[in-house]
């Protein structure tokens, strides 16, 4: 058996450095060399001591119990495939392109010989029409850009349905492999059961949502960027009182802005690492359900206050994003809210007005991993998953990453005058970069397996300035934070009572922090029986679940 590994390890090996070469662009002068050069991971001979390093350290390269052909891996996996190989997937959409139409995706499977036929389905469908293919007992060999999460992974991965790769990311995937060793990032892709179930797509750490502050209303009123909750209550209020945009009219100024799921933003300004997901924090070593906290009774209060003032907008419980939009593109007059890009407010004329708030106390920001789950997974119907999973390791490479976040060079991008690259439009693939974006590329909405390629960080600002000033933004906040929260691994039955529990409890808070802020409830009196219905809801067994599953994973 130890032979059979070895020489299955040392086929994987001559798999990848053949995919590499095979999928590779086609070089045709020095100065594109360079480029491939630069932008290659992982080379030949590292790829060949990666998984030569894990034959002698685990033994790993047969495919296991999950991973169906032990033998015969020289005919099946050697790329670009002598014959072509076919494969299915359930899949979300690029916007309203199907993945098998963007260019990327034709060019991965064109470069590997194999075809996979898709079944798309739109982003709001994903989750429902997902489960139920599940249920059915009939479905495809993976899950590509599917929206499935860790809960619904550990679940069907307990049931057999999706196959455990932790082996085979090991023996087939070295660019993985070595990028989840530079990131610690094993934790965050592994069930309670100690299995992989999923591969990740794997972005820049930062954040999830910046607060735009419009400076160009600080600078009309000669403030400061504020660096505490009273000091931008503050700012507000002038932005209301002061004439901020200059207009004339004093009374058309929205200081803050909110749509639905935003109103806990805030709390990622206190001195602690709030986390959305669970809304706790850990304060002093302990973690804290902060719905039940005297610091939520505090929060409610100050947003209670920017309410009754005027000085947040009156439909920030009601709105949608794209109604928020509307208001913002018809006028200047939003002096904050929430987004990951102040553009997809204000519009792109109007972004580079506002700039990311700084968070008032450094390295405690919340900010996420950047490694998410769920981009790619495997079903037990798939006969050769190390076929799939050799051929995704190449999203995980400078190369790859770059055709899944930007297509094609010479299609959709190309280098600028700058020396830096530019998207191409009106070349068949759009003509605007969104839709070059959604039609050539396989990034967006759902999360798809590949690494964020440093590249992405060398836009030219000549063709694209609003995303070069975006990602700057991010990158300056991001330094300033920190991951709130280590790995939390909930067992099956954890994550069955957490939905038991979660969002019924999150609809009250959302619920009850809106009828406080509009006046149909007073803080004070109600507080008691908000958190005496908290009890019966169950939020103390919700908060035990986080305090138990916080506690195993700092031990």
């Amino acid at each position: 058996m130890k032979d059979r590994k070895a020489t299955a390890l040392l086929l994987a090996a001559a798999m990848v450095v053949s995919m590499m070469a095979g999928c590779g662009s086609e070089p045709d002068a020095a100065s594109e060399k360079d480029s491939q050069d630069s932008r290659n991971q992982s080379s030949s001979a590292e790829v060949v001591e990666s998984v030569e390093k894990e034959a002698g350290e685990s033994g790993a390269g047969s495919t296991g119990e999950n991973g169906g052909q032990e033998g015969g891996l020289a005919e099946a996996v050697t790329f670009p495939l002598a014959e072509k190989m076919e494969f299915t997937s359930f899949s979300g959409m690029n916007q309203s392109y199907a993945l098998p139409d963007t260019l990327a995706m034709q060019e991965a499977m064109s470069r590997a010989n194999i075809n996979i036929t898709f079944d798309n389905v739109l982003s709001a469908d994903l989750t429902e029409k997902r489960n139920l293919m599940l249920a059915s007992g009939e479905y495809p060999d993976m899950l590509f850009k599917s929206g499935i999460e860790l809960a619904d992974l550990t679940k069907y991965g307990g049931q057999g349905i999706l196959i455990a790769l932790e082996d085979l990311i090991h023996a087939y995937m070295p660019n993985l492999t070595a990028k989840l060793d530079e990131l610690d990032g094993w934790q965050y892709l592994t069930s309670p059961d100690g299995h992989i179930y999923s591969l990740p797509g794997i972005s820049a750490r930062g954040e999830s949502g910046l607060y735009w502050l419009n400076k160009k209303w600080l600078e009309n009123l000669n403030l400061e960027e504020p660096t505490s909750l009273e000091e931008l209550y503050q700012v507000l209020k002038a932005f209301k009182e002061q004439d901020a945009n200059g207009n004339g009219d004093p009374d058309d100024e929205i200081p803050y802005s909110l749509y639905g799921g935003d109103y806990y933003r805030l709390l990622q300004y206190y001195d602690f690492g709030f986390d959305r997901k669970t809304k706790t924090g850990v304060i002093d070593g302990e973690l804290v359900y902060i719905p039940t906290s005297d610091i939520f009774k505090e929060y409610v209060a100050y947003m209670a206050k920017l309410y009754q003032e005027g000085l947040l907008e009156k439909s920030s419980f009601t709105q949608t994003e794209e109604q928020q939009a509307a208001t913002g593109q018809a006028g200047d007059v939003y002096g904050s809210f929430w987004n990951m890009g102040a553009f997809l407010i204000v519009g792109r004329d109007n972004d580079d007005d506002y700039a990311a708030l700084t968070p008032f106390y450094e390295g405690i920001y919340p900010i996420i991993t950047g490694i998410n789950p769920g981009a790619l997974a495997v079903t037990d119907a798939c006969e050769h998953p190390e076929v799939l999973l050799a051929w995704a390791d190449y999203f995980y490479g400078e190369e790859g990453g770059i055709l899944t976040w930007m297509g094609v060079e010479g299609e959709t991008y190309q280098m600028a005058e700058d020396g830096k690259w530019e998207w191409i439009t009106g070349n068949g693939h759009g003509d605007d970069i969104a839709t070059v974006r959604s039609s050539a590329t396989i990034q967006g909405m759902q999360n798809h397996p590949s690494i964020q390629p440093d590249f992405w960080f060398e836009m030219s600002p000549e063709v694209d300035a609003d995303e070069v000033y975006l990602n700057n933004e991010r990158q300056r906040i991001a330094a300033l934070g920190k991951v709130p929260l280590p790995m939390m691994a909930y067992s099956e039955e954890d994550n069955a009572e957490i939905a038991v529990y979660k969002t019924d409890i999150d609809e009250y808070i959302d619920q009850y922090m809106a009828q406080v802020c509009i006046g149909e409830l007073e803080l004070e009196s109600s507080w008691d029986n908000y958190l005496a219905t908290m009890e019966t809801m169950g939020a103390s067994k919700l908060a035990e679940i986080y305090q138990k599953t916080y506690e195993a994973a700092v031990k």
